[in-house]
């Protein structure tokens, strides 16, 4: 009886979500397209809604609370490695922002501009492009389609000056589950510019309920932007002996501390998650999906792969850039065997010699210099999709040339675990110890990158690749995550954001937390309509 009702409610939300935004606007036949995801994930999904404004969203939630249907918004659905544009729970129907796509605002001078969920990296960089806007965009790895407001609202983090994405937001609209407008008070109150310019406004801080939350549909941020500096300068490190780890790590926060300013982040990279971006999976040589350890060594002999190889980015004018590289050497001299420093009239110069040199090392000089270029882009600010290639290592089908990749739709199998690691060299040796103990378990080769996120804590990304085409090995790549998380819960590894799969975790005892946040849920959503289980639980298991 229950199921024909819910089946009856949602007939009558999607006629009338008709009437609101047209029959183009509402997918039910094809609502199986936004079904495929990395992790494997596959949720039941009785529609999906293509709103052009906030004014139709806001219709859309005051008749889903009048059916008491569940919405599920997603700004692009490309939340590749996390659940792509699935649900927490099954029957939720989908609330896709992708065509709320304008800039509603920028201000060259002073660098803050006012998107919708659906701009994308990419536009926000053809956007600068095409207003002499001299600032660079908040790239992720997840490449020019990915949204800007959905990484955001997530907490995700890049290698560009302002690294956490979250911290440059300044200013939310949202339509919370009733069909009202939230705006921040300075706002409301007649100060839309200033409240553009300052992160906290003025009373208690709203904003943050709206980040991994689901309190309300945001339909716009206020984003500062970094502008571009007179030169971007990478640097390239490693070590062979993976024994020098503990001796790297307070390296790297050495020059945190020391190079704050023109130097914001670092990568580590372990030699299999370097292997990755360099040759391709050797299947042959796997026993149970896992490379030996012997065949690990000799890809990385034969690729000159070391044992960890770490890259950042100098954004500073020439002085104080020249200054910085004298402090990079000094402090990461002793902990190194190879320091190099690469911008973009280096890359140039190689390509040129690059025509003189017969032609397997032209080609070899052409593929280094293509990849370096690569990550330069993205250091300034020019999204691009070769980072996104790793999602391809164990399976799918790369697009055409000239295509842009999708790993959901074209059969990639990836699953992202993301702890948080303190940048101690004993406990990042706990940490790796941890992940190459239990991946291997569950037929996954154990790639690790670690990426830091301030001078104290490191954010670890661990993908987890498996053949989505067979069943037992994206089961195994499930259960995988899920040993990753209890062991890192016992070690004080934790992740820093969840897959759909993965609310539970959260969810999983009685706290203040989740007592609290379930209370402020209930208020605001007390027919539990948006988002179900995303984040927050339901407020009736902590009821008498």
């Amino acid at each position: 009886m229950k199921s024909t009702l819910n089946s009856t409610c949602i007939e009558s939300a999607i006629a009338e979500w008709v009437t609101i935004l047209g029959e183009p606007g509402v997918v039910a036949a094809s609502a199986e397209d936004f079904g495929a995801s990395t992790i494997g994930a596959r949720r039941s999904i009785p529609a999906v809604l293509r709103p052009e404004n906030q004014e139709q969203v806001s219709a859309i939630l005051q008749v889903a609370q009048r059916w008491q249907v569940a919405i599920y918004p997603v700004s692009t659905g490309n939340n590749w490695g996390y659940g792509s544009a699935n649900p927490v729970e099954d029957g939720c129907v989908i609330l896709d922002l992708s065509r709320l796509d304008r800039i509603r605002d920028f201000d060259p001078e002073l660098g803050v501009v006012t998107v919708e969920p659906g701009v994308t990296q990419g536009a926000l960089r053809h956007f600068l492009d095409n207003h002499e806007g001299n600032y660079l965009v908040p790239v992720t790895g997840a490449g020019p389609t990915c949204s800007i407001l959905g990484n955001a609202l997530e907490r995700g983090y890049g290698i560009t000056p302002i690294t956490d994405h979250f911290s440059a937001v300044t200013k939310i609209e949202a339509i919370l589950p009733d069909g009202s407008v939230y705006r921040t008070p300075l706002s409301e109150l007649g100060g839309e510019e200033v409240d553009g310019l300052f992160k906290w406004g003025i009373g208690p801080y709203l904003d943050g309920l709206f980040s991994q939350g689901n309190f309300g549909v945001v339909v716009s941020i206020t984003i500062a932007l970094a502008p571009v500096p007179d030169t971007v300068t990478a640097f390239f490190f490693s070590t062979k002996d993976d024994a020098r780890l503990e001796a790297l790590v307070p390296a790297v926060r050495a020059v945190l501390r020391t190079l704050g300013g023109p130097v914001v982040a670092i990568n580590l990279l372990n030699n299999q998650r370097m292997l990755s971006m360099m040759t391709p999976f050797p299947e042959d040589k796997a026993v149970d999906g896992v490379l030996p350890a012997h065949e690990v060594e000799r890809l990385a002999n034969s690729h000159g792969v070391p044992a960890w190889s770490g890259v950042g980015a100098i954004y500073a004018s020439k002085e104080v850039a020249q200054a910085a590289r004298r402090t990079l050497r000094r402090l990461l001299g002793p902990v190194t065997d190879r320091l190099v420093f690469i911008n973009r009239r280096r890359i140039n110069t190689a390509r040129t010699i690059a025509r003189v040199l017969p032609g397997r090392f032209a080609t070899k000089v052409l593929g280094m210099a293509d990849t370096l270029s690569g990550a330069l882009d993205i250091m300034h600010g020019t999204p691009n999709d070769v980072a996104l290639a790793l999602a391809y290592w164990r399976s799918g089908t790369l697009p055409a040339a000239g295509q842009p990749k999708n790993p959901a739709r074209d059969g990639c199998g990836l699953i992202w675990f993301a702890p948080l690691v303190p940048i101690r060299g004993k406990d990042v040796r706990r940490y790796i110890n941890m992940i190459e103990r239990i991946c291997p378990q569950y037929g996954v080769n154990p790639l690790i990158t670690l990426t830091t996120i301030n001078d104290r804590c490191f954010d670890s990304t661990v993908p987890l690749l498996f053949d989505r085409r067979d069943t037992d090995a994206t089961a195994r790549a499930n259960d995988c995550y899920r040993a990753l998380c209890d062991a890192g819960r016992k070690e004080g590894f934790l992740p820093y954001r969840l897959n759909v799969d993965a609310m539970g975790i959260l969810n999983s005892g009685d706290s203040a937390f989740t007592r609290l946040a379930s209370q402020l849920k209930a208020a605001v959503d007390p027919n539990y309509i948006l988002a179900p289980g995303r984040y927050v639980p339901r407020i009736e298991r902590y009821e008498a």
